[in-house]
């Protein structure tokens, strides 16, 4: 160690020429490094999804997801598994043991699918299998406005695919969405002249449809309400369709209404007192959340113009927590820095004061390039322990400097004080050091998903 000081000490112009790519080389690692609440810290995980059309979620359940997840069971490396289930779709998600191997996983599940898909409904789509890839939430627009849903959903569609385009966002989506629905509205009296049952209307309506089942049969009062989302889509088509209803040859216009309307709401949200679709986003591992939530103010400005009476309105925004723990960070540098410089200054020296006050700064930048070449984010828990080393570093440099200080009071020259000193007091700081880093080394044995987080 005292090599090194001395070697410091006899290249100034070294000092100076490290000092200035360091602080080039910290500006570009501040920029770079990605900014989020917390850490990458889930398990790997495997997804499997897959559609049925109009099939409700309890035969859903009984026809694939229960097959699936009992073939699932007997993986070893599968840890847990969830299933979520709607009307028409399904998603199981398979959260895997610690060390297991998601890509290999994935060619298991595949066989999984392969072996029972003789079981699943000849007219279903095979179930996809995917890595689940990590996703941060950012941020939720609410579109709101007093207007039709359909406009509402029209201008949400519209800024998702304006989202989509923007590097490092992912996992779009809009809440309160809903698909269009194709409705037929069975009129009684028009069936009673024709003299057809509506039961025989009813089946004759559902071989419109080429995959079963067709879609939702409801009844309001004396008409009944079939919704479908298979089969023809122009309305003036189906209209003009032929049906045959208790042997006789009807146009499906003759008895009933057709039009598309929107499928009742799951869920129903209001902003300000007004009607509004949400945008949920997430950023993948790699983004920055502060500039990508600039990048999305930005744009929503050009929405605001572009939809008047509209309101396009960020809230759940994590880049502020981010913002907010990083501008205590630099006021805790700013503010030690100050206060530790001009105690220095009035009880030990100018220049102890002005070389203590550089370390701190410099020391900070050191950390953002390690940071940077490590492959780590800023977040809550690295500005965490960011906050605990500056304290350290305050304190360790008080007691090297004042050390410095005692060898210049004792007639010594600036270069062999300043060797001398910080040599002295490398053990005292070191082993300050090595106590609090010892202190938190039990977290890392921690296993699980916990001790990923930690």
């Amino acid at each position: 160690m005292k090599r090194l000081i001395t070697f410091a000490i006899n290249k100034p112009i070294l000092n100076h020429i490290f000092l200035f790519f360091l602080l080039v080389l910290a500006f570009f690692s501040y920029g770079k490094i990605p900014k989020e609440i917390f850490p990458p810290s889930t398990l790997d995980a495997v997804v499997i999804s897959g559609t049925y059309k109009g099939a409700s979620p309890d035969i859903l359940d009984k026809m694939a997801v229960k097959n699936i997840e009992d073939e699932l069971k007997n993986l070893s490396d599968a840890d847990t598994i969830e299933s979520t289930i709607k009307n028409g779709f399904f998603k199981i998600r398979i959260d895997l043991k610690e060390g297991a191997k998601a890509e290999e996983f994935v060619d298991d599940a595949k066989d999984v699918i392969s072996n029972i898909k003789k079981d699943l409904p000849s007219d279903m789509d095979e179930p996809t299998v995917r890595v689940l890839k990590k996703a941060f939430p950012l941020v939720t627009i609410a579109i709101a406005a007093e207007d039709k849903k359909e406009n509402l959903l029209k201008a949400a569609d519209e800024l998702k695919s304006a989202l989509s385009k923007i590097k490092d966002l992912s996992d779009i989506s809009i809440r309160g969405d809903a698909q269009k629905e194709l409705v037929f509205k069975l009129d009684e009296k028009k069936m009673q002249a024709y003299d057809v049952r509506r039961s025989d209307v009813i089946r004759a309506i559902s071989s419109l449809s080429s995959i079963f089942p067709i879609g939702i049969i409801k009844e309001r009062g004396k008409h009944l309400f079939l919704s479908t989302v298979n089969g023809e889509k122009i309305v003036d088509l189906i209209k003009d369709t032929i049906i045959t209803a208790n042997g006789k040859k009807i146009r499906v216009g003759d008895i009933c209404d057709v039009e598309y309307l929107l499928s009742d709401p799951s869920e129903i949200s209001h902003f300000n007192s007004k009607p509004n679709i949400s945008v949920n986003i997430n950023k993948s591992e790699s983004g920055n959340a502060i500039a990508l939530v600039k990048q999305i103010k930005e744009l929503l400005k050009e929405y605001k113009a572009k939809y008047t009476g509209y309101d396009f309105e960020i809230y759940a925004d994590t880049s502020v927590w981010i913002r907010n723990r990083l501008n205590t960070v630099i006021s805790n540098i700013i503010f030690g820095l100050l206060l530790v410089s001009l105690a220095l200054y009035l009880f030990v020296s100018g220049q102890i004061a002005f070389v203590v006050g550089i370390g701190i700064p410099v020391s900070f930048m050191i950390g953002l390039v390690a940071t940077e070449l490590l492959g780590y984010s800023l977040n809550m828990l690295s500005l965490l322990g960011a906050l605990i080393a500056l304290g350290m570093l305050v304190d360790e440099a008080i007691v090297v400097a004042e050390n410095i200080y005692r060898h210049l009071e004792a007639g010594e020259n600036a270069s062999d004080a300043a060797i001398k000193g910080a040599t002295e007091m490398f053990p005292a700081v070191l082993t300050a050091t090595a106590t609090t880093i010892f202190a938190f080394l039990p977290l890392l044995i921690v296993s699980g998903e916990m001790g990923l987080f930690i």
